[in-house]
């Protein structure tokens, strides 16, 4: 059976300006998919990055990575919620060559491609996609 396991919990009292939190899809002791977010301190503004996504290999294709990305939202949701706040957009910079399918998969939510940074990586762009809340 699939859990679900945050760290730390959404709701989370913290002091420090950014709030980041890791998403796990776990099956017994096997990690199926995991994501890393964080929001800064300007809670009010709603912004929230996805800093990373993977869903092992053998388990791509199957519909776990829309139940990361649904637990993801819904970790910001509660987040932002708790300070009085309201998500409103999540963005995240992916590898124009070596991301191919994860272009496919974010357009299937709502993001789309918003800016291009050169020169960081070699030999290819960094994608930034973005997706709004209303």
């Amino acid at each position: 059976m699939l859990e679900i396991v945050c760290n730390p919990p959404a709701g989370t009292k913290s002091s420090a300006d950014v709030f980041n939190q890791s998403v796990r899809l776990m099956e017994g002791e096997e990690v199926v998919a995991q994501a890393r977010w964080q929001v800064t301190a300007g809670a009010a503004q709603g912004v929230v990055q996805i800093l990373e996504f993977t869903v092992s290999p053998a388990r791509r294709r199957k519909g776990f990575g829309r139940q990361l990305m649904d637990a993801v939202t819904g970790q910001a949701k509660e987040h932002l919620k708790a300070r009085k706040g309201k998500l409103r957009r999540v963005w995240m910079t992916i590898e124009q060559k070596g991301q191919v399918v994860a272009r496919s998969f974010l357009m299937q939510f709502g993001f789309n491609h918003v800016g291009t940074i050169s020169e960081v990586l070699k030999d290819e762009d960094l994608l930034i996609y973005l997706r709004t809340f209303n």
